[in-house]
């Protein structure tokens, strides 16, 4: 338990996307099993200082994937939070059903978080105020989708595995939250098939890390040899001038791999940025711009 919290504490003062952390994330970073990880949560050391996001429905066990860790204190915190809404939103929505009715977001959760996460989310969407990865379509009965769900390849572009379908979304302007497509800034680069728009490196960032993040679990950790991947366009000098940019607005971050958990390829490797004498190879978003 004591090495629990005080990996719950690194992780909040991390912010954004590390806190709270899943499950399954806090198993990998204490280096413990599944089984370990759950069993200290329910000691009566942890009942009231740790919090599961999700209550345990009769016999079935919370998915540790989609199970959020936090210490108790800061439930309200988290219920207001972009980390809650994303992770709910991703446990509800299917490929065939990608878009979510507002009233099914808050199933699942503790009753305490549950009630607060719903209030939060009403206030949201009332105050048109979601996170940019987050689209919403308002009416009796509003829908909430992931934004890179909502645009289509083109129709002369060649099928790619599902790990990586929306890298798509990327390559073709989004429309912002008044109808209009999204403008080219720095950084922009030439979207494929006659009279496309251009979309901001920002923008095409975020949605191929959205992809490989869902793809791999919502870990929040997506190597850049893969990022690098969705974007084969991007020369690397523009790539990581453009992520430097992203890093400085506190949009991302960048971590070594500690070789635990998963053996760097070399060409994952080769992928990385050294900095101070560490190779990063790791990206993470933050939500505390």
């Amino acid at each position: 338990m004591p090495k629990l919290l005080g990996v719950l504490e690194s992780q909040r003062q991390l912010g954004g996307a590390s806190y709270p952390p899943t499950l399954e994330r806090l198993t990998e970073l204490t280096g413990d099993t599944l089984a370990v990880t759950s069993k200290a949560l329910t000691t009566k050391e942890a009942k009231g200082r740790v919090l599961l996001s999700r209550a345990p429905g009769g016999k079935k066990k919370p998915a540790p994937g989609a199970t959020l860790v936090l210490l108790a204190e800061d439930l309200e915190a988290i219920a207001q939070s972009d980390r809650l809404l994303e992770v709910q939103l991703q446990s509800a929505r299917t490929a065939d059903a990608p878009a979510v009715d507002l009233a099914q977001l808050p199933k699942g959760l503790l009753p305490a978080l549950s009630r607060a996460f719903k209030a939060a989310l009403d206030q949201r969407i009332a105050e048109r105020r979601l996170p940019r990865t987050i689209g919403a379509l308002l009416g009796k009965k509003p829908l909430l989708f992931f934004v890179a769900d909502a645009v289509l390849p083109a129709a002369s572009a060649p099928a790619r595995p599902a790990a990586i379908a929306t890298d798509g979304a990327a390559r073709r302007a989004a429309p912002d939250g008044a109808g209009n497509a999204i403008s080219s800034g720095p950084g922009t680069s030439a979207a494929s098939g006659a009279g496309a728009p251009d979309i901001s490196f920002a923008d095409r960032f975020d949605a191929a890390f959205s992809s490989l993040d869902r793809a791999s679990g919502r870990l929040n950790y997506v190597t850049l040899h893969a990022l690098r991947a969705a974007l084969p366009d991007i020369p690397r000098a523009t790539f990581d001038a453009e992520l430097g940019a992203l890093r400085r607005q506190r949009r991302y971050s960048l971590d070594p791999s500690d070789g635990r958990h998963h053996q760097m390829a070399e060409a994952e490797r080769d992928a990385g940025i050294m900095e101070a004498g560490n190779l990063l190879v790791y990206v993470a978003r933050r939500d505390d711009a």
